[in-house]
């Protein structure tokens, strides 16, 4: 029973301090895959242990109340038919919370489908070029992942700074982010409101899967590029956080590739 309550304090004390932690000073933002994986290996940790703790209370009842004979099988198989049943709820459950966001989904996505002008094939990823007033750019992950970008962003932006923000919407793609973020709104729904660990997750979640797209698309087509397109959309927009996230990546040291610094050596 004392290694019940062990798992169990354990699985407390990471719902509580978790967010705690993680959230306190400014590394997070510079570091912001390490800081991902952490939230995300607290969250599969606590689930760890809440189930380690289940498993070994239903353990101690079987053991407590085991007795010799017939009676020792009827009693063991009625604890794993609840613990089948205690396991057959919670994914019921995490299903229903699921299925609204699923839907959700979907309809924002059949709103944009039937307005598309454009396809084009680019590196494995089908680009959806539709007609709209507000500068849009959105990841689709499927099996067939798409990305929606709006005529107004086209217009708005230079060729290079568009290259940057499809970079970054492709490095959404190929990181998955989708799934964290599903993962993350479901935890969030799961859990009762007046517990902070479920929101503080989601909300972790949705900031810096943006900062390692951002990073990727900065290494890959330009800082300058993608932190223009930035604040170009933020000023439109008027939305605080693009202007925040160029500021970022304009006040940070970046690395020349190495194929950069070959080129630039080759023209010498």
């Amino acid at each position: 029973m004392i290694t019940t309550g062990a798992f169990l304090t354990a699985a407390v004390l990471v719902h509580l301090l978790a967010p705690l932690l993680l959230t306190a000073g400014r590394w997070q933002v510079h570091h912001p895959r390490t800081a991902l994986t952490l939230w995300f290996c607290a969250f599969f940790a606590g689930i760890g242990l809440a189930v380690a703790s289940a498993t070994t209370a239903l353990m101690y009842c079987v053991e407590a109340i085991r007795v010799p004979g017939p009676a020792e099988g009827t009693l063991l198989t009625i604890a794993g038919w609840l613990s089948l049943g205690v396991l057959a709820a919670v994914i019921a459950f995490v299903s229903a919370c699921a299925e609204p966001l699923a839907d959700s989904w979907r309809e924002a996505v059949g709103r944009l489908a039937p307005v598309a002008i454009s396809r084009e094939e680019s590196d494995g990823v089908t680009l959806v070029w539709f007609d709209s007033e507000e500068s849009v750019a959105c990841a689709v992950p499927s099996k067939a992942p798409e990305i929606f970008l709006s005529t107004a962003l086209k217009d708005l932006l230079s060729g290079p700074q568009l290259r940057a923000v499809i970079d970054h919407e492709r490095a959404h793609l190929r990181q998955h982010h989708g799934w964290a973020v599903r993962i993350a709104e479901i935890n969030a729904l799961c859990l009762p409101k007046r517990f902070p660990a479920g929101r503080a997750l989601k909300r972790a979640t949705l900031l810096l899967i943006e900062l390692i797209a951002d990073d990727a698309a900065a290494r890959n087509a330009g800082a300058v590029h993608l932190a223009n397109a930035l604040a170009t959309m933020g000023r439109t927009t008027g939305a605080p956080s693009l202007e925040l996230r160029a500021d970022r990546l304009a006040l940070r040291r970046w690395k020349i590739p190495r194929s950069r610094r070959a080129a630039a050596l080759v023209r010498a």
